[in-house]
């Protein structure tokens, strides 16, 4: 990836709406990483055409943490 890119992965497991749900996972199964889907971040906008949502591309503002 070129520098100035921010790449975030999109389908996380064992989030829902804010709530864990690893318990509904079966033993020794559940995610090494869990979390909220990125795409509940991204922007509202959406094809016309297809009504896609626009999550391949967007514009962002990192800060330190």
């Amino acid at each position: 990836m070129d520098e100035g890119t921010v790449c975030l992965p999109f389908h996380f497991a064992g989030m829902w709406m804010g709530e864990s749900i690893t318990g509904r996972y079966p033993s020794g199964t559940v995610p090494y990483v869990t979390g909220e889907a990125a795409n509940t971040a991204m922007t509202y906008g959406y094809d016309v055409v297809t009504f896609m949502q626009e999550s391949k591309a967007s514009l962002c503002r990192l800060e330190p943490a």
